[in-house]
């Protein structure tokens, strides 16, 4: 008997890596050869993103950090008041129409499947969302899908990327008349950035878009390093004996 063959499966996080040096996601995705635990930064910005899970979904009464907590030389991130609205709107959006880490699976056809079905190609995950039911689809009615991110820091050029795969997910997931993606730094590190999508067209833009681009690591059989300032952080360069040639 044939062995079942699997689709080639990937995320924005394994895309974003892809960008930045195809060797590196060939060790740390197709060989999954093993990394350094994740450093200060990320693991404040994992705190940061529980801290609102948990404020949104009201298991928490505010977004206070654990004062004793450290993350290296730096302090849990504090998000700036201006947010607090803006965080309240999902956390206060009627129960069932809200979520927060709202994982999202795909089949290569863009149809949504459960995230452990055989044939998932694409796995996305949204910090939050809210979408608004139309009041009466024979009066015209108009469903809003509003998705936020949370970002600590500043902002990076593949977060533009991620509110594109991420407008596209939640359109086909909630079948929105209009998806709004914002991407916010809580910190008050820059002004939030937006994209919007509420065309049919605008969607097979994204859907092509982004087959592109899963093609494109798909059928990489080279995965040719990319050297430059990245590679003094990377888990697999030469310097503390990993497999890659530079660094």
């Amino acid at each position: 008997m044939n062995e079942e063959i699997k689709p080639f499966r990937w995320s924005f996080s394994s895309w974003e890596v892809y960008e930045s040096c195809p060797q590196k996601w060939r060790f740390k995705h197709v060989l999954r050869l093993p990394g350094s635990p994740s450093g200060p930064a990320a693991a404040r910005g994992s705190d940061l993103h529980d801290r609102v899970e948990k404020y949104i979904t009201a298991q928490a009464p505010n977004l206070d950090p654990d004062p004793t907590v450290r993350f290296g030389d730096k302090k849990p991130a504090q998000v700036d008041r201006k947010y607090i609205p803006i965080l309240d709107e999902f956390r206060n959006h009627p129960n069932g129409d809200r979520w927060a880490e709202r994982k999202l699976a795909f089949n290569a056809a863009w149809e949504m499947v459960t995230p452990k079905a055989a044939d998932v190609a694409c796995v996305a995950v949204l910090d939050a969302a809210r979408y608004t039911k139309p009041k009466s689809t024979v009066m015209g009615g108009y469903g809003l899908l509003k998705i936020g991110e949370w970002k600590s820091g500043k902002p990076k050029d593949t977060h533009g990327d991620q509110r594109k795969l991420y407008a596209l997910a939640g359109m086909v997931a909630w079948q929105a008349d209009e998806v709004e993606v914002t991407t916010y730094y809580l910190e008050g590190t820059a002004e939030p950035q937006r994209l919007v999508l509420k065309s049919q067209s605008g969607l097979e833009k994204l859907k092509a878009l982004w087959d592109g681009r899963a093609a494109l690591m798909a059928r990489d059989s080279i995965c040719a390093p990319r050297p430059g300032f990245s590679c003094k952080f990377c888990d697999y360069r030469k310097e503390i004996g990993g497999p890659c040639i530079f660094g």
